[in-house]
């Protein structure tokens, strides 16, 4: 006798189940689909025959999309360890034992990663001005640097600003991550290292992070996809100017001059570079647990 294909009880569930998935297929999968054959195709609407590789061909022999492809590594390498580390730091700094507040603290520092993209990269901007900006106008005062630096009127210098506010932004993330998995460490394996005598260090390396490794398995991901998927921050600063251009910002200029299979064959290219990034990762992650 043949099994059935689903259970009764799995049949009950179809009906529940069936909206979120017609709303995934709508909204995701069919968009996805939609995009991979518009970069295969002649024309906009994908309708005028199959041109095989041809746009991906242009595509790499396009200098922008090589220094977008650059930029975008440069920027995800930087602001993700940057920020995990940070945020792990922020993390170990509140959960100490005597930090009042702690709370409050949190409260504060997450303000960063909730206030809306645009908002803080117009007041960031603001901050970053070269004459009259709060920035230049701190570091002067302070006696750190002589005169004003360009922070967003120069290649160098608007990659470090763009990576110091992605930074700021999504370090809390992070902090906030670790400070629930901190609190749910058992205090007995320290107890038992400081018996040992344990240095702090060690203890970190060798008890909070093996400890942590889910937790850090998330954050690093989500830093990943974020940094990777970043428009609005870079838009609003820079707007790709003075070599800050990404894959993100690529594919709306394509866009933007309604070159459209141009822009789907840089949102397939994205697709694999964030694919890459997390399965490489996944893949490390994996193998490290089943040693």
């Amino acid at each position: 006798m043949r099994k059935p294909l689903l259970t009764r009880e799995e049949k009950k569930a179809i009906p529940f189940v069936l909206p979120g998935v017609l709303v995934t297929a709508l909204l995701i999968i069919y968009p996805l689909i939609y995009v991979i054959v518009m970069s295969f195709s002649e024309n906009g609407i994908g309708q005028s025959g199959f041109a095989g590789l041809t746009n991906y061909v242009r595509l790499f022999h396009n200098p922008q999309f090589t220094r977008a492809v650059s930029n975008t590594l440069v920027w995800t390498a930087y602001t993700v360890v940057i920020s995990f580390l940070l945020g792990f730091v922020m993390a170990l700094l509140i959960h100490a034992k005597g930090i009042m507040m702690k709370g409050l603290w949190r409260s504060l520092l997450f303000i960063a990663w909730i206030i809306p993209g645009v908002v803080k990269a117009t007041a960031w901007k603001w901050l970053f001005t070269t004459d009259g900006g709060m920035m230049n106008h701190l570091l002067m005062s302070m006696h750190l640097i002589s005169s004003p630096v360009p922070w967003l009127t120069s290649p160098a210098w608007a990659k470090t600003a763009l990576i110091i506010v992605q930074i700021w932004a999504t370090a809390p993330y992070v902090m906030l991550m670790m400070t629930a998995g901190l609190q749910q460490l058992p205090r007995d394996l320290y107890e038992s290292a400081d018996l040992d005598g344990a240095s702090g260090l060690q203890k970190i390396l060798h008890i909070t992070l093996p400890m942590l490794k889910d937790v850090s398995f998330i954050c690093l991901l989500m830093l990943l996809v974020w940094a990777i998927n970043e428009f609005a921050l870079i838009w609003t600063m820079t707007s790709g100017g003075q070599n800050t251009t990404t894959l993100s910002l690529l594919i709306y200029n394509q866009f933007k001059v309604l070159n459209l299979n141009a822009a789907s064959a840089s949102a397939v290219m994205q697709l694999i570079v964030s694919m890459v990034f997390a399965v490489l990762y996944t893949r490390l992650v994996l193998k490290e647990e089943r040693a």
